[in-house]
């Protein structure tokens, strides 16, 4: 994952790919799937995990010209360790 601000028109979705694989360091795995947590007023469409690929994606929409929201994605990991990243997502009308 970037650290870049993922944009967004407030009419359209944004699809956000996160990347977990610097997580398999020691042979560390990704355990069920990674939880996405919006805020208001975004809505999550969908949220996928590939545990194969170790990348996990959440589609989001709804909002406000002008807002920035913090994005947040909690994964476990196969040694009981809870990862949390965030990423800032901004709304514009482009």
């Amino acid at each position: 994952m970037s650290a870049a601000i993922v944009l967004l028109d407030p009419a359209d979705q944004a699809l956000v790919t996160i990347n977990w694989s610097d997580v398999a360091i020691g042979g560390l795995e990704i355990v069920g799937f990674v939880t996405h947590t919006v805020p208001a007023p975004l809505v999550k469409i969908i949220e996928i995990t590939d545990v194969a690929t170790k990348t996990s994606q959440v589609r989001v929409t709804g909002a406000v010209h002008g807002g920035m929201y913090m994005v947040e994605a909690t994964v476990e990991l196969s040694n009981g360790e809870i990862l949390n990243r965030q990423f800032p997502l901004r709304a514009f009308n482009g």
